[in-house]
């Protein structure tokens, strides 16, 4: 019934030891585990409080020395680290080695710099760790090894101490804690042998080999192994050697087949709501406010938008909103947002276009809210304050991330525990981009579902430097290739091993950590008990890589089989073949995906045509394959965009109860006489590509903003020179200075509306749009036409201007008309801007075969629109055409005749019939699919119809739409 204390290097490994010695030999009373660090500052807490000192831990200590190297690097009289950033890494270095020299007990008054191979390191050094002393002086603090002179003051213990023999190998301060706080009296524990000792008691006679073809195969074929011979979950160790791997491979198997799992030294924070949306922001702090990051945040599900009633905002429409916003870096571009939301008059580049109706206006609101909270807290003080930046990630977080499980509240559990870790780095103030990498590198050390200790029920999953020390009958060593089991010795990057021995003899060197850490995993694996199982990764098929088992591995092999000269060969050879993701085999399958491979892979590993298996599972995928075989006949079919109206009948703008549109546009008809199929999917079943901005930063402008500036340019000197006319009936009297300040004025509301990606390119860009200014000016002087409308509306208060060709056909119709000039009394001609290039519009052309109706059709439709309005009732529209006033189309225009009113009539009429008796196959012309959205969808479906579109049999079924294409 004595009290007694069980000193270990850790809670769960003294848990863990009680747990077994309670199974085999009863209840151990009255025990209390404690780790040697904690129990002395635990009994000094009272000390300490009196005197008004605090302790501070090691993650909190290490702002101190990042404060020191601050002022250290900022100091002339020191030299060593001049022209070095402050690393994380860096800075961790230097915290280790003031951390090792006050282990040993070491003061910078007894530190000489003749100690060091580089005298400027060692006054560097001897400065820091003086510093670093008056610090904790200063500011009250005590850290572990200052501990030690209030650990003498304490009366020795008088209960019953049994100290675990490696945790007696510590530091000095470790010892001396030791030896004080026991009064030197205490048992040491012997841990036992080395698993492959020759009186190690470790199960090799009931050990199993494998070898596997990457990591997730491994697990799973440790997980059929369990389920084969009907183990409970709560009877297996899985020691993974190669934790980080192996960990997540465990985590994806169990859970997607529901298996629980323990892991001793937890998952990382990336596989939760909350872990992947701190990242996500941290990436967007890093982009430089690149809008990929919160997308892919919105996308995953991660974070969510609340209104102002806390009511969730549906994240299709925020997304959709974001990708054509055209927000791609920079604050600035965000700004635009706000400047759109006050004035509510922007153009195409912005990010406020066209009317919006509530539900949008009400979107974009909140948007601009979230925009707003989203910059408030990123000042320039924040963005330099590791501590700052963590609250603000913390806040975020809070405010916007989707918790779902007990997970999520783990990782802001630990970020909270980190932000106070932080709290000593208040003051201080870094580079941005250092700031940054420092919460990084927070998160990367961050962890969840950590259970030290085994759990009823559960598998439980452990490290090389935590297993074999459950005592559970089943033992699985996963991922023991030759890499994760030898140990590099790697010398202190700062203290070399040669300075740790003149310094002090009490400063361990790296090979002595290194044979310890390696004794003490070998003392842990020969505690295992019952079966154990040894696997390794022979070939790697996603890195491409073969792996060497490890020595260990091959000594164990050598042991079962008594075969003491066995090389690495033999063992592999005495395998089986290497598992892989499934078993081509009779047995067990772990999942439905095994099932399914096992299904289709024959026993020597070649596929079976098992069309006939999935399609018979599949009906989804059996249709498909009906479209496909569909689609190489003659006949024209359903599969082919042949709708059968009689159940699908289709409503075109005009008809009643109109679906697809309440009225058409040039563009709109133009589309159909391109791909009807494409027009089906766009026009009548709604199907429309993702309105996606690019983002790209060798660009100012892209291609429609670029139009837009140059139609406001040439739309506002053409209205304004007009307006500067004393006689409305004689012509423009050109002026290039006032179109310059168009374009200047112009230039620079673009510039402060689309910010550019650099200067260089902003000029660049502006210098370009300048020579087709100039290209215009030039044309505009030799024309005697006089502009009387620019951005002509047709349509009238949101009703479509009802486009009258006889009493058997009229078309509802809605669009603008660049440009509208008098030529001759009651005599017009229109103009329609193209930026692009003018060889696709042919001068012997008028309707491309259906593809360019935009002037015929508008010509009539502003005919009809003069003489409705009773701007002139006489008009007539007598000629047409497209005009290239840019550099690339050097003025050239395109003309198109209006004296084709009856042909227009004819196609339009096919067009529209066409349309109504269903007619939507794919497009005449392949070689647009290259780029078409709805390439994807479509594939190769142009090249196969062509046949389809000349045979015989399908002559009267398609008449309508081959009509179409017959005029030119």
């Amino acid at each position: 019934m004595q009290r007694k204390i069980l000193l270990t290097t850790s809670h769960a490994q003294g848990h863990q030891w009680l747990e077994q010695v309670s199974r085999q030999y009863g209840p151990v009373l009255n025990t209390e585990v404690r780790v040697l660090d904690r129990w002395a500052l635990d009994r000094c807490k009272l000390l300490l409080a009196k005197i008004k000192f605090r302790y501070v831990s090691d993650s909190e200590s290490r702002w101190i020395v990042v404060k020191l190297l601050q002022e250290l690097t900022e100091d002339t009289g020191f030299t060593y680290l001049t022209g070095n950033a402050l690393t994380p890494g860096l800075t961790k270095a230097f915290h280790q080695a003031v951390l090792d020299l006050r282990g040993a007990l070491i003061k910078a008054a007894e530190l000489t710099s003749d100690v060091f191979e580089n005298r400027e390191k060692g006054i560097f050094v001897k400065e820091l760790l003086s510093r670093y002393e008056a610090e904790l002086v200063r500011n009250r603090l005590v850290d572990l090894a200052g501990l030690l002179p209030y650990v003498k003051q304490l009366s020795p213990t008088n209960d019953c101490i049994i100290v675990d023999e490696y945790a007696i190998r510590t530091s000095l301060v470790g010892k001396s804690f030791l030896e004080s706080l026991t009064g030197g009296v205490y048992i040491a524990l012997n841990s036992g042998h080395e698993f492959m000792s020759a009186d190690s008691s470790f199960p090799v006679e009931r050990t199993e080999f494998f070898h596997s073809l990457g990591s997730l195969a491994e697990v799973r074929e440790v997980v059929r192994r369990i389920m084969e011979k009907g183990i409970s979950w709560d009877q297996v160790e899985i020691i993974a050697s190669d934790y980080e791997k192996r960990a997540a491979a465990v985590y994806t198997v169990t859970t997607t087949t529901q298996i629980a799992c323990t892991f001793s030294d937890g998952l990382p924070i990336g596989i939760t709501n909350a872990g992947k949306a701190a990242k996500l922001y941290l990436e967007w702090l890093e982009s430089g406010y690149h809008l990929d990051s919160l997308l892919s945040a919105l996308k995953q599900g991660v974070i969510r938008l609340r209104d102002e009633q806390q009511m969730e905002i549906t994240s299709s429409n925020v997304i959709g909103e974001l990708e054509r916003s055209g927000i791609g870096w920079g604050q600035e571009r965000y700004r635009l947002w706000g400047q759109a939301m006050e004035t509510d008059t922007s153009k195409e580049q912005m990010l406020i276009v066209g009317n919006q109706n509530e539900a949008r206006s009400a979107l974009l609101k909140i948007l601009h809210r979230f925009f707003e909270h989203l910059f408030q807290p990123l000042t320039e003080q924040t963005l330099s304050s590791p501590a700052m930046l963590i609250h603000t990630l913390i806040s975020f977080l809070e405010t916007y991330v989707v918790l779902n499980e007990d997970s999520d509240d783990q990782v802001l559990s630990g970020l909270q525990s980190l932000e106070q870790s932080f709290h000593m780095a208040d003051e201080l103030t870094m580079n941005s981009k250092l700031a940054l990498r420092y919460v990084q590198e927070g998160l990367e050390g961050l962890r969840i579902q950590s259970k030290e200790t085994p759990s009823p029920g559960r598998i439980h999953v452990t490290s090389l430097s935590s297993g074999g020390q459950t005592g559970r009958p089943y033992t699985f060593i996963i991922g023991m290739a030759e890499k994760n089991w030898s140990l590099s010795v790697r010398q202190d990057p700062l203290l070399l091993d040669e300075e740790r021995a003149r310094i002090s003899p009490d400063m361990d060197q790296s090979i002595e950590l290194a044979q310890r850490q390696v004794e003490e995993r070998d003392v842990r694996m020969g505690m295992i008990r019952g079966d154990c199982t040894l696997s390794f990764c022979s070939y790697d098929i996603v890195d491409h890589r073969e792996h060497m088992p490890a020595y260990e591995m091959l000594q164990m092999f050598r042991g079962k089989t008594l075969q003491t000269d066995a090389d690495y060969e033999a063992m592999v050879q005495s395998m089986e073949e290497p598992v892989r993701f499934f078993r081509s085999k009779a047995g067990l399958s772990v999942d439905a995906s095994e099932q399914w491979l096992r299904s289709l892979v024959t026993n020597n590993s070649r596929i079976k045509a098992g069309q006939a298996f999935v399609y018979a599972y599949y009906g989804s995928l059996m249709d498909g394959n009906n479209a496909e075989l569909s689609r190489e006949n003659l006949e024209f079919s359903a599969y082919d965009g042949l709708i059968e109206t009689n159940l699908h009948p289709v409503r075109l703008p005009g008809d009643e109860h109109t679906f697809g549109g309440s009225a058409f546009s040039a563009s709109r008809l133009e589309l159909y006489g391109r791909c009807p199929k494409k027009f089906f999917y766009q026009e009548i079943i709604g199907v429309r590509a993702k309105e996606v901005a690019l983002y790209d930063r060798t660009r100012w402008l892209d291609a429609m903003q670029r139009g837009s500036l140059l139609h406001e340019i040439f739309d506002q000197y053409l209205i304004d020179s007009k307006g500067r006319r004393t006689d409305l009936n004689g012509s423009l009297g050109h002026d290039l200075t006032f179109l310059n300040e168009i374009t200047e004025e112009v230039l620079r509301q673009y510039a402060k509306e689309v910010p550019a990606p650099s200067m260089h390119i902003l000029h660049k860009e502006a210098e370009s749009i300048r020579k087709d200014v100039n290209i215009f000016y030039l044309s505009e002087q030799r024309r005697t036409s006089i502009p009387v409308f620019t951005e002509l509306q047709l349509h009238r208060e949101g009703k479509p201007l009802v486009l009258e060709f006889s009493n058997e056909l009229s078309i509802p119709i809605k669009g603008f008309v660049d440009r509208v000039d008098r030529v001759a009394p009651h005599h017009y001609k229109i103009y329609d801007y193209k930026t692009g290039n003018p060889r696709k519009y042919k001068q012997n052309e008028c309707f491309s075969r259906g593809t360019q109706l935009q002037l015929p059709l508008y010509g009539l439709a502003v005919e009809q629109w003069m003489k409705e309005t009773g701007f002139d009732p006489e008009a007539q529209i007598v000629a047409s055409a497209y005009y290239f006033p840019t550099e690339r189309g050097m003025g050239e225009e395109v003309s198109r005749p209006q004296n084709r009113r009856e042909d227009l009539e004819s196609l339009l009429y096919n067009m529209m019939e066409s349309m109504r008796t269903g007619l939507y196959p794919p497009a005449i012309d392949p070689i647009g699919c290259t780029w078409c959205d709805y390439n994807s969808v479509c594939g190769s479906h142009s090249e196969q119809f062509l046949d389809k579109r000349s045979a015989p049999g399908n002559a009267d079924r398609l008449e309508r739409i081959l009509e179409v294409n017959r005029f030119v």
